[in-house]
């Protein structure tokens, strides 16, 4: 005997052949600075499970004709260092969160808890704020901008808003700072604040609808903080499952909500006689707005601009991921993809672009004020 620990076999007593239930969804592999990801559900549950790389290839080894044996052997044939242990951990992992048939009948109590608990996403991500307030199925509300065509238009729309209120934001602030009487401010302020709330409001509405379109999800509003500052923000539980594209529009369509509803105040600004009170509201609605959807294009954590190019390079958390890299707590393997590997180096870039974007905005708005 040379003392060896001899190689676990599995048994093939059983004719076990794992085989997929039907609807399970396996969303795109996703970098989060130390290991690939995966989302993985079924259709009709809001439950996620987050699969590493070797699982997502045990996954994928399942065609429900090979043995559990024969599994374990296809993938140590393809090079895959996955013992016989974690094939079978994976294997009862799938079985009892459903992605899996069931060779058995009998009763089992844990399973029969974990199915009732298929309903509830927030609880099966740890990361995701509990509420029970959840949207409408996808079948009763339908979101223009899910297809390309109308994204595409609604982009277009939403550029040439954004070119005419940039134009118009100096004479924006020489309105609101300019005054004869200072004290109609504070209720322009008011009516500000009022409609960026609609429109804050038509912005988590577009994500929400979006989502609905192109997943068959439930998406919830809860309310976050941006700092100090309560925000209004979306929970969409499976965004993950979706490929790029679909989860580009997902991202972007609150956004182009908010670049549209730039032609109401300007339109009106545009059309207000000068030094009119119904110009000075409008000031105010533009100077919000423009500041509020800028920030959510910026590239700060958690807006977003920071989403979009998180799904654009696949990359969980970029903030997290692309400092810890800097510092050399992570490291970026060179068989990522390309973009993934740009993404994460450019963005400590793209968020010092940003602070000195508001940093000149706010020196441009003082001397505005001042002039």
């Amino acid at each position: 005997m040379s003392g060896e620990t001899p190689t676990p076999v599995l048994p093939d007593t059983a004719p076990w052949r794992p085989l997929v239930v039907p609807g399970v969804q396996v969303g795109p592999a996703r970098w989060n600075g130390e290991q690939l990801k995966s989302d993985a559900s079924v259709a009709g549950q809001n439950r996620i499970l987050r699969l590493g790389l070797r699982e997502r290839l045990i996954l994928d080894a399942i065609d429900g004709r090979r043995t559990v044996a024969e599994i374990h052997t296809s993938l140590t044939d393809q090079g895959l260092p996955a013992p016989a242990e974690v094939v079978m951990a994976s294997l009862n992992r799938f079985l009892a969160f459903g992605l899996v048939e069931r060779p058995f009948t009998v009763a089992a109590p844990t399973i029969e808890a974990l199915d009732t608990r298929a309903e509830i996403a927030a609880e099966n991500l740890s990361e995701v704020w509990a509420t029970g307030a959840r949207s409408g199925r996808a079948s009763r509300v339908r979101s223009a901008l899910a297809s390309w065509p109308s994204f595409v238009v609604a982009l277009v729309i939403g550029a040439a808003a954004t070119v005419l209120a940039a134009t118009a934001w100096p004479a924006a602030v020489i309105a609101v700072t300019h005054l004869t009487n200072p004290l109609w401010l504070v209720p322009a302020a008011v009516l500000a604040v009022v409609w960026n709330l609609g429109v804050t409001l038509a912005h988590e509405g577009a994500h929400m609808s979006t989502f609905r379109a192109l997943s068959g999800r439930s998406a919830r509003l809860s309310v976050t903080r941006l700092g100090v500052v309560p925000m209004i923000n979306t929970q969409l539980d499976g965004v993950g499952l979706l490929d790029p594209g679909r989860k580009v529009r997902v991202v972007a369509s609150g956004p182009l909500v908010s670049l549209l509803a730039l032609l109401v105040p300007w339109t009106v600004f545009v059309l207000a006689p000068g030094g009119s009170v119904l110009e000075l509201f409008a000031a105010a609605s533009l100077l919000l707005d423009l500041a509020v959807v800028g920030l959510a294009l910026s590239f700060f954590p958690n807006t977003d601009g920071s989403r979009l190019l998180e799904a654009v390079a696949s990359v969980d958390q970029i903030q997290a991921v692309a400092f810890r890299t800097i510092s050399r707590r992570y490291r970026l393997p060179r068989a990522l993809p390309l973009l993934t590997r740009v993404a994460v180096r450019v963005y400590p870039v793209l968020l010092s672009a940003t602070v000195l974007a508001v940093l000149l905005a706010g020196v441009l708005v003082v001397r505005l004020a001042l002039s």
